[in-house]
């Protein structure tokens, strides 16, 4: 089974184009918390400034691949501006965060180290200057696409050597995930995974704990709770989610949701169905020739 597709599918992936166009100042973006972004700078110069940190140079066309936590502003650095292209991803609507993806720090991509991706490129940049019906979703699947090939690249290259991007494709681990997300019913324990993974019940516990910052018992709860909101949304009584979700009764089931999630599951489908979609993404070029760049 391929863990990773598996894994784009059962957190429901979602790339969206969310600004594109001439930056001649400080793209200032807004970004709601559990997001990763893919920035395209397709022409001109761009610094990534965050706080505390030396600025980041793109001098070049590149790929700028950042992590949610990342916080930062994009300023032009050449005469005339930049052209950018943005995108967001988001696992899933109203989603847990107990999945850490392990993209810690942006990743430069200049286009010139890219050469297997040109035809993906040059695809995204031919249908992002047109305007051709459906524009809007193809730019939105290329970008999944991109996504992928560059969580491929990042964990070959070593640069994601952590979270569960990494630990998917990991060896050891990738059997301990699939079968967890297979069979999140099941009744684990740290030495049934440990067996799984090929490895003693302390290494184990130790390498699952560097490499994801949760503990084994802790992911296999965090993952029940996940599947249990899809469940809820699709209407399934509490009592059925209890029993696939590996409880043995509605009452531990419901108590554990409340621990994890901090609300009854009834209150929680609630709150979901009431349309609280996450904030949207804002992003605006400020103008501002005092900036000392």
């Amino acid at each position: 089974m391929d863990i990773l597709s598996e894994f784009f599918e059962r957190t429901h992936l979602q790339g969206r184009l969310f600004f594109a166009g001439p930056v001649d100042g400080t793209l200032l973006l807004d970004k709601p918390p559990g997001m990763a972004f893919i920035h395209v700078v397709s022409r001109g110069g761009i610094d990534m400034v965050q706080p505390g940190l030396p600025k980041i140079a793109i001098s070049e066309p590149s790929l700028l691949f950042c992590p949610s936590s990342c916080r930062y502003q994009l300023r032009s650095s050449t005469p005339g501006g930049a052209e950018l292209i943005c995108a967001s991803f988001q696992f899933g609507r109203n989603a847990l965060q107990p999945f850490p993806l392990g993209l810690k720090e942006t990743l430069v991509f200049p286009f010139r180290e890219l050469e297997h991706l040109t035809p993906l490129l040059d695809t995204l940049m031919g249908e992002f200057q047109g305007q051709a019906p459906g524009r809007t979703k193809a730019l939105n699947l290329l970008f999944e696409y991109l996504f992928v090939r560059l969580v491929r690249r990042s964990v070959l290259e070593g640069r994601i050597s952590s979270g569960l991007l990494y630990a998917l494709q990991d060896g050891r681990l990738g059997s301990v995930f699939n079968a967890i997300h297979q069979q999140p019913e099941a009744l684990w324990t740290v030495e049934k995974l440990a067996q799984l993974a090929n490895m003693s019940r302390s290494k184990f516990s130790a390498c699952f704990t560097r490499v994801m910052d949760i503990s084994p018992m802790g992911y296999v709860t965090a993952w029940r709770m996940k599947l249990a909101q899809d469940l809820l949304r699709e209407g399934v009584q509490i009592k059925v989610i209890a029993t696939t979700v590996g409880y043995s009764s509605q009452a531990s089931f419901s108590r554990t949701f409340l621990n994890v999630v901090g609300c009854p599951p009834a209150e929680w489908l609630k709150r979901d169905a009431s349309g609280e979609e996450p904030a949207p993404i804002t992003a605006r070029v400020q103008r501002d020739d005092s900036i000392n760049r």
